[in-house]
């Protein structure tokens, strides 16, 4: 049986929305005793499975990410992991998914957080298609706030923004998660830190990640959301990320980007998408300049329920 069937027929058995099998009778009593009852499996990664949970103590619905350190490299365990669990434990803002109670048992660390009811931008995206600019607006507005303060506030960058990253909970607000590639930006003279850790998603990497030369961690999440907002605004990616090579030339021609702007786009839209996807990251807009950006400033109504 090849690599891949056995990974399949895996990924099927973890998606069953039946099972718990992964999870031992010990197991689940110790998270009886520390108040949590697990439910159904809603997803998995690399290192682990997330599951549906409920709060004992007032029967709320919540997520619980069950991290397997057997399965962690040893470069993830020693410098990801630490980074992530401490980033989760200090951050507070209401577009960022709020983490309850973190925990280690044996090999395996629980990272319990709230429920998002309605999935990932990814599969609405995948259902809906493109987001009217109404939509995208307050999505991309709620997002950049939690970005913002992680900038601002926190001192820290995210380093993997994409669809995939970005919730909705029951209300339709965007949550902000997975901090597995977070990093402090300052140092103790609160001097800017280059980075020369090159991780992220492809097609949401900046020019200088892609050539692999250090860069500002602000600046690589800034173009990372340039690339978030072409896709919610057009269902597709800005750039050729299957071919490295035509990206790279895509990068670094001028004239590419105007032309893949849909004509209908406002002139707004498609002057922050420019900015964004700026080559030079010193000319790159920051979380400030994206907040205060014309196409922001339009009063829509908050989404308080979703009319599809």
């Amino acid at each position: 049986m090849s690599k891949k069937v056995k990974r399949d027929e895996r990924r099927a058995k973890l998606l069953d929305p039946t099972t718990t099998a992964q999870i031992d009778e010990r197991t689940i009593l110790m998270l009886t005793k520390k108040g949590y009852r697990l439910m159904t499996i809603v997803g998995f990664g690399s290192y682990g499975e997330v599951y549906k949970a409920e709060r004992l103590r007032n029967n709320e619905i919540c997520a619980v990410k069950i991290i397997d350190l057997l399965r962690c490299s040893q470069k993830y365990m020693q410098k990801f992991l630490p980074r992530e669990l401490a980033a989760l434990m200090e951050i507070r803002h209401e577009n960022i998914i709020r983490v309850y109670d973190i925990f280690r048992s044996n090999k395996k660390i629980y990272v319990f957080m709230e429920f998002a009811a309605n999935g990932d931008l990814a599969k609405y995206l995948k259902k809906h298609g493109m987001l009217s600019e109404r939509r995208a607006r307050i999505w991309f507005r709620q997002a950049c706030q939690a970005l913002h303060y992680l900038h601002e506030e926190m001192w820290t960058a995210h380093r993997d923004i994409k669809i995939e990253n970005l919730l909705l909970n029951d209300k339709w607000k965007i949550k902000l998660t997975d901090f597995g590639f977070a990093t402090d930006v300052l140092d103790m003279n609160e001097d800017n830190i280059l980075s020369q850790t090159f991780c992220g998603t492809l097609p949401y990497y900046c020019p200088q990640i892609f050539r692999r030369q250090p860069y500002n961690p602000f600046k690589a999440d800034t173009w990372a959301m340039g690339v978030l907002l072409y896709a919610m605004t057009h269902n597709r990616f800005p750039f050729h990320h299957r071919d490295p090579k035509r990206m790279m030339l895509e990068h670094m021609d001028k004239l590419y980007m105007p032309t893949r702007i849909r004509e209908s786009a406002s002139e707004e839209l498609k002057d922050l998408i420019l900015k964004l996807l700026e080559t030079d990251e010193e000319q790159r807009i920051s979380t400030t300049d994206i907040i205060a950006h014309q196409w922001l400033l339009y009063d829509d109504e908050t989404m308080s329920e979703f009319d599809k």
